[in-house]
């Protein structure tokens, strides 16, 4: 028996290796392997299993490494057809999708030696081995070989540590780390049939009713609840009353949330009824069937969400409800719970720990999961006889991943929902530009709720110019005088007010004003930003972090001048302006520890937070009723993105973070901030106008032959050496121009030219755009590019404009 294993390697080609006759049995397409690649051993994959093979000097697989397989033949299929559409190989596709930390791994562990000073050197070392030796004395416990690069900034380590090694400096030895396994607890279980043969003491009487009661119980469980020592739990273990076995304890997410459950029975009102039954008709006819419900913010697309899930899970079929950002779970998981089977529900998101997921996972590929909700991972989870997925807020750019293997968890959802002949539904009161389309043109069905639930009216926006605000004060204030105004009212009424303001920190940039030095990341292509409230001054991308600095490194200069606003600029000016408001922040930096963002939520729907500041976590899908002002600092942050999609993420933001306002009795206002009031984007958001916003942005897109007329591929290239991108760089785009004259000039080559962030973690950033209107030849010239220019020192990965899936 032969089977073909997906390594997590950058290279599309499976392996063969031999079964070994005792492990033949326990073989199964979907189940990890530990096997010999090279000179170290990997996690791999069974993809196929084969019954004879050609090959010679084949080699065995040394271990399986799950008892039960994680994924079946028809998540299979949908995995490979992931890999084979984004260009990205297989084995680093599962690795991906499923639950991080399931891989073992083989490697070398490094560890110096204490420095003897009364030992002569045995070779003189050169430049570069006495850093790597300066490096290695900082863990005198070791650290891994393939860690050393990435945490020194040292390269072509591989010789100086051979040459350490040979001459005594450092010790080499193989390592594997510890797998993520089935988590066994002790059961206890009672033989009731020698109780009354059995002299018994008072506990032991006692501890035999307690088992009685509860049935079989775990050990630490019987401990800690009974009540009765250890001592007794052993001699009733010796006299053969009670048994010890070993079984799985499942580890599960928490289903607690500080949000209050509304367990008010919610009657639907006429357009909701509309929806429902539309949905229903498609619900019995177990096809494919695509669904955009577009309804404005507070017209009841949750409930409409939740109504279908309970049809579905009713039918005992199963379902997905993603939603784009793990902030907006606990609200979520407040609805949820005591409305379904918690037993039967699994929380799928970055926060849950990674145990937690990799069981979760497990009892969803066993059938004993029917509902999956999460952010846009959850969309892999191997569901059984799934019929329904739900994304909610399908515009969101949280949706998709842009690092490693770039997807979009809607377009998977749409591909997902087609292959199990499932229904899908995407709602949004902002839907991304495409999806609109695809209604508009009848390949998805279109549902829409035109107002809010009880006829509550639209908040009404106000645009306010800034450049008229400068000409008042000689400079550009934070906070316009009217929503100075605003504010104060709102706080005077005792209601809330969110404020809204794309980015985090203190100032936006840094700069010396005696030598014009620019405080720059020595890692990325950007400005770090000052956290007054830390002390520090940090990197927004990798984290970099230093603290604050009276002087200027270059000249010693001690001014120091700050630009711009962040998040904490902004919480410092709206102190001293209403110091007795009760402000809270909610942004990254403060909702870093677990369970932070519940609290903050909490506290914002319990009224003791006056005024909320935030980013865009504070925009999608909240609901509390008492919010009756936003204010939208600067609408020019997003509108000044060097994107096509600009204009559109624009209007999304606005009309979603305006939508937060108003849900109560007391009707909602909102001012925005800009220096731009008269583009279109702001009017149509002012006018909560979708579909003239549409209109207009349709015909740009048009006109430029932008998606959804045109096909993009983004070839992403990235490397530590920038003149070895350079050179790759120019090679590729030459490559591209010639694929593309040969088949015809079916695409156009734009670039390559550096990314708009040029560095990012020390890798230095190129991009080049394949466009045209037929995908499958951009798909391609951007394979063969890869497959050609494929090399250890640039990575390429490719950025694939959604298919349609229709």
């Amino acid at each position: 028996m032969y089977v073909n294993i997906a390594l997590n390697i950058p290279s599309d080609k499976l392996f063969t290796y031999e079964v070994p006759a005792n492990l033949q049995q326990e073989v199964e397409i979907g189940k990890r392997v530990f096997v010999p690649f090279g000179s170290r051993k990997r996690t791999g994959f069974i993809i196929k299993i084969i019954s004879s093979c050609d090959l010679k000097n084949i080699k065995s697989i040394a271990e399986i490494l799950d008892d039960e397989p994680l994924f079946g033949l028809s998540d299979l299929d949908f995995y490979q057809w992931i890999a084979n559409y984004f260009m990205y190989p297989l084995g680093k596709t599962l690795a991906e999708l499923i639950p991080s930390g399931s891989e073992k791994k083989d490697s070398l562990w490094i560890t110096p030696m204490a420095p003897e000073t009364d030992i002569p050197l045995p070779l003189p070392l050169t430049a570069a081995q006495e850093k790597l030796l300066a490096f290695l004395r900082q863990y005198p416990q070791g650290i891994a070989q393939n860690s050393i690069t990435r945490l020194s900034s040292l390269k072509n380590v591989d010789p100086a540590i051979r040459k350490l090694h040979l001459a005594g400096f450092l010790t080499i030895e193989r390592k594997q780390n510890k797998q993520l396994s089935p988590h066994s607890q002790t059961m206890v279980t009672l033989d009731e049939s020698k109780t009354a043969e059995t002299k018994l003491t008072d506990k032991q009487k006692k501890l035999i009713d307690f088992i009685q009661t509860k049935g079989p119980i775990s050990l630490n469980d019987l401990i800690e609840k009974s009540g009765i020592s250890g001592a007794v739990i052993k001699k009733l273990q010796d006299k053969g009353i009670i048994k010890f076995t070993a079984s799985e304890k499942m580890r599960t997410a928490s289903f607690d949330s500080a949000i209050r459950q509304n367990k008010n029975t919610i009657i639907l009102n006429n357009r909701q009824n509309g929806a429902m039954e539309e949905i229903s008709r498609y619900l019995g006819k177990n096809i494919f069937t695509p669904i955009l419900l577009h309804g404005v913010t507070g017209s009841g697309k949750t409930e409409i969400y939740l109504k279908t899930i309970e049809k579905v899970l009713n039918s005992g079929a199963s379902a997905i409800y993603l939603v784009p950002e793990i902030a907006l779970t606990p609200q979520l998981i407040s609805r949820v719970a005591g409305r379904f089977d918690q037993r039967k529900i699994a929380i799928l998101h970055s926060g849950i720990a990674e145990s937690i997921r990799y069981d979760q996972w497990r009892q969803i590929k066993r059938g004993l999961i029917n509902l999956v909700i999460g952010t846009r991972s959850a969309v892999f989870a191997p569901l059984p006889n799934l019929k329904l997925i739900i994304v909610d807020e399908e515009h969101d750019a949280s949706y998709k991943q842009d690092e490693r293997l770039c997807y979009n968890a809607r377009d998977l959802a749409v591909l997902k929902a087609k292959m199990a002949s499932a229904i899908v539904i995407t709602g949004s009161a902002t839907p991304g530009v495409r999806t609109y389309f695809n209604a508009r043109t009848k390949k998805y069905h279109l549902l829409e709720l035109q107002q809010r639930v009880e006829e509550k009216p639209m908040p009404v926006i106000e645009i306010i110019d800034m450049k008229a605000q400068q000409e008042k004060s000689g400079k550009v204030p934070i906070l316009s005088e009217a929503l100075i105004a605003a504010i104060e009212q709102t706080l005077n009424k005792k209601e809330q007010v969110l404020l809204f303001l794309n980015k985090r920190g203190f100032d936006t940039f840094l700069v010396c004003a005696d030598c014009g030095y620019n405080f720059l990341c020595p890692n990325c292509a950007v400005s770090l930003k000052n956290h007054v409230a830390e002390g520090v001054v940090k990197c927004h991308y990798c984290d970099y972090t230093i603290k604050s600095l009276p002087l200027c490194p270059s000249c010693r200069g001690s001014r120091i001048l700050s630009y711009g606003v962040g998040t904490q600029k902004l919480e410092k000016e709206i102190a001293k302006i209403f110091p007795h408001a009760r402000i809270q922040r909610m942004d990254s930096d403060t909702t870093s520890r677990k369970g932070t963002q519940e609290k903050i939520l909490r506290a914002l729907e319990m009224r003791e937070i006056d005024i909320l500041i935030g980013t865009q976590m504070i925009t999608k899908g909240h609901d509390f009723p008492f919010i009756t002002l936003v204010g939208v600092i600067s609408a020019d942050t997003s509108l000044n993105m060097p994107d096509f999609r600009a204009a559109e993420r624009t209007f999304q933001l606005i009309t979603q973070v305006a939508g937060r306002g108003g849900r109560g009795n007391t009707p909602g206002e909102v001012i925005i901030q800009t220096f731009n009031p008269d583009h279109y984007a702001l009017k149509h958001a002012q006018n909560h106008d979708y579909k003239a916003f549409y209109e207009e942005e349709i015909d740009f897109r048009k006109a430029l032959q932008y998606p959804p007329f045109g096909r993009i591929i983004n070839l992403r290239l990235s490397s530590i050496k920038k003149d070895a991108l350079i050179e790759e760089a120019r090679l590729l785009g030459k490559s591209a121009k010639k694929l593309s004259a040969l088949r015809g000039n079916v695409a156009e080559i734009i670039g390559p030219a550096e990314s708009p962030l040029a560095k990012i973690r020390g890798r230095y950033r190129f991009q080049m755009l394949i466009k045209g209107k037929d995908i499958n030849a951009l798909h391609q010239i951007a394979r063969e590019l890869i497959n050609k220019h494929r090399n250890s020192q640039v990575k390429i990965t490719a950025d694939v404009d959604p298919e349609n899936f229709m």
